[in-house]
């Protein structure tokens, strides 16, 4: 007993000695008032700010634009189903109850896990059923089959007898569509470009990079509200290896390239897949806006399986909704 008399008053005299507070001469309120001055106006979570209400609710997402505006339109985004087409049927039917404005659906690749034609049918079977246009790329595991057999399974085989383009058809494509009136062409037009940069050993393709500085140089010379691309492998993530060029170092520098020409375009933001995780962010060079969509698939998937829902705004500024299947 004597011990811990003695070790309480020794931890007492050192407290007082570095702190230079008594705690015996404490007031109780004065250190609840002293706490509550102290809160701050906001709270930084690794390059975000996030401001704290006066009732000190911490604010864990800020829209962004204003939610107050009324979007021009929405679509639904998937990714990486991997032939999980409970979970992709349960995604576009949940999407449709939660969002009933949606447009059509793009598709950022691997709804198959080794590419056959009976996977992709299956994939393609739940996508018919939906009600909904879509619009996809291949993913990596899309074209392995097709490489199996020696197809041609890469971006230059646009038309040619591949697995996906036997079951979807091309590999990159691009259309406009008008919130006024849906596909069409004119100055309220926004344009989506679908990229192929799922061959992990071929990248873009020649006959593709031809045909994306055509597209390119098109926007530039056009009037549109804003240019959306669409890949399934990211071109660049501040946390993440698993992005293009990861299996053929040579085609970081296609990516690179990319990028720029993007950029140079004018293009608002840029959408992939395959990394089985949602994330926003900026690539630090460039200043592209760039987002990747988690996995429609339950399995190698890090967080619960989901999609996600992009408002586009008149002026071009997107609203993404990460949303988990339920």
């Amino acid at each position: 007993m004597v011990m811990l008399v003695v070790l309480a008053v020794g931890i007492y005299a050192a407290y007082k000695h570095f702190s230079g507070i008594d705690l015996l001469k404490l007031d109780p309120q004065a250190v609840v008032n002293s706490v509550l001055i102290r809160v701050p106006s906001s709270f930084k979570i690794g390059s975000k700010t996030l401001p704290i209400l006066p009732n000190n609710q911490l604010v864990l997402e800020k829209s962004t634009p204003d939610t107050a505006a009324t979007p021009a339109f929405r679509f639904l985004l998937i990714a990486d189903s991997h032939s999980d087409n409970d979970d992709l049927s349960k995604a576009v039917a949940q999407a449709k109850a939660f969002y009933p404005d949606l447009e059509f659906i793009i598709g950022l690749g691997d709804y198959s896990d080794v590419g056959t034609i009976a996977e992709l049918n299956n994939a393609k079977k739940e996508l018919d059923s939906s009600g909904l246009r879509y619009f996809l790329i291949a993913g990596d595991h899309d074209l392995w089959d097709s490489r199996d057999k020696k197809m041609p399974a890469g971006p230059d085989s646009i038309g040619a007898g591949t697995n996906f383009n036997q079951v979807f058809g091309p590999l990159f494509q691009s259309f406009d569509f008008s919130a006024k009136g849906g596909s069409t062409s004119g100055g309220d037009n926004f344009h989506f470009l679908l990229l192929a940069n799922s061959d992990n050993y071929k990248g873009l393709g020649d006959t593709q990079q031809k045909w994306i500085e055509n597209e390119l140089e098109k926007i530039k010379q056009q009037s549109t509200r804003g240019t959306f691309v669409f890949l399934h492998e990211p071109l660049f993530h501040p946390s993440s290896d698993h992005v293009m060029g990861k299996v053929e170092s040579s085609l970081k520098q296609q990516a690179r390239d990319l990028m720029y020409q993007l950029k140079a375009a004018g293009v608002k933001k840029v959408f992939a897949g395959d990394i089985h995780f949602f994330s926003e962010y900026t690539e630090p060079v460039t200043g592209l806006e760039m987002v990747t969509i988690g996995a429609v698939a339950i399995e190698r998937n890090p967080q619960a399986p989901r999609y996600a829902v992009v408002s586009v705004f008149d002026d071009g500024t997107t609203k993404v909704d990460d949303v988990e299947i339920k």
